[in-house]
């Protein structure tokens, strides 16, 4: 797959993550308000919480950052990484772009990735000709504003198409839950920003995004979707853009407000449309 110059593969994890631009993560903050962008860009934080996602990725994909075991001589009794030793383990760790996890978590990304490689969609996915954790950065055309992106798998259908696949740990890969983790997580803004990057970047046809998800429990469960709904890509497109003017006429006013920091009278607020009918109301009458 050829590379120019607004495409990197292999590119280091931390060296993309300090790199400027605005992604598709900066955007669902920005959608929530400038307020909570500003703090989430002023103040990264690494959290534990993303770890097993981290670990997965790397171990199905075979790239991205590094898996590296606490030793349990710096547990707690209780096994907790709690104590002084631990936490300056894990520090110096993700200072070298390392992930520290226990034992015990090693031993289950490892059933994950096997499930994940099992699984026949995911499978003939991850077969495609292409490369993981391709990064991607472009100029919005109509604001100027600059855009980055990390695909985990950019593959190429036999007919040309290339493919956005991305890898996600969820709970619960039932259909029904899967459409709330897909707009509570805000896939649909990522799937569109990345398929919009690569329409600046390449001269390909770009087909809709697919997402691979698993589950982070046994049996593990894997189920593979494809964002081609119009819905999708409408919305995800609609969404992207909104962050986007949103971002230019922050930075162009230098001003981060938070959704509600105007002046003026309380605004009333309404009940979701099917409020009264999830009560009995036979029930209230008295």
């Amino acid at each position: 797959m050829s590379a120019p110059e607004s495409v990197r593969i292999g590119m280091p994890e931390l060296e993309y993550h300090a790199s400027p631009g605005l992604s598709s993560t900066g955007m669902k903050w920005l959608l929530r308000s400038p307020k909570h962008y500003r703090e989430r860009m002023d103040h990264r934080v690494e959290k534990a919480a993303f770890d097993l996602g981290h670990c997965v990725h790397a171990t199905v994909l075979g790239v991205g950052m590094g898996i590296i075991a606490i030793p349990p001589t710096v547990l707690a009794s209780n096994g907790a990484a709690s104590t002084k030793d631990a936490k300056e383990f894990i520090a110096n760790a993700r200072a070298e772009g390392l992930v520290p996890v226990k034992a015990d978590v090693i031993i289950k990304v490892h059933a994950i990735a096997d499930a994940v490689l099992a699984n026949p969609k995911a499978h003939a996915l991850l077969s495609l000709d292409g490369d993981a954790e391709v990064s991607l950065f472009a100029d919005d055309p109509e604001t100027g504003v600059h855009m980055r992106g990390r695909i985990d798998y950019l593959g190429t259908f036999p007919d040309g198409r290339l493919v956005n696949i991305d890898l996600k740990t969820t709970t619960d890969v039932r259909r029904r839950k899967l459409v709330r983790t897909i707009e509570d997580f805000g896939y649909d803004i990522q799937s569109e920003t990345y398929r919009y990057l690569l329409r600046l970047t390449t001269c390909k046809t770009i087909a809709p995004t697919h997402l691979i998800f698993v589950e982070t429990d046994a049996p593990f469960e894997v189920r593979v979707v494809s964002l081609a709904h119009p819905d999708w890509i409408e919305g995800g497109q609609h969404k992207m853009r909104r962050a986007i003017d949103i971002y230019a006429h922050c930075i162009a006013t230098d001003t981060w407000p938070g959704d509600d920091d105007s002046p003026g009278d309380a605004e009333p607020i309404e009940p979701r449309p099917y409020y009264m009918s999830d009560m009995d109301l036979e029930e209230m009458v008295i």
